[in-house]
């Protein structure tokens, strides 16, 4: 059996609604900066300063592509929003789901 896990995110507290909607974008940045901060302590650590400049320098890249794909997913939603929002799931789903 199959758990319904859709919220309605047109009813109640505003506020509410997109704390616990951002919340796990948060977790995601929250970690992606904690993985940076291990990476440099481990490579400055063990490998030097050289390599320790290469992964600065690569850091701004690598979020750049975080941040993109991000961006990317939001401009996805877009389109869909306003059909999710109207209940007319079944002109956003695929007959099969």
């Amino acid at each position: 059996m199959s758990k319904d896990v859709t919220k309605d995110m047109t009813t109640g507290k505003p506020l509410l609604l997109i704390l616990q909607f951002a919340f796990p974008l948060l977790i995601g940045n929250f970690f992606q900066q904690m993985y940076n901060v291990a990476d440099a302590a481990i490579v400055g650590r063990f490998l030097g300063p050289k390599a320790l400049a290469a992964v600065g320098a690569s850091a701004s890249v690598v979020d750049l592509e975080f941040l993109s794909l991000n961006a990317l997913a939001a401009r996805i939603t877009d389109p869909c929003a306003p059909i999710s929002g109207t209940a007319f799931l079944s002109r956003l789903l695929p007959p099969s789901c």
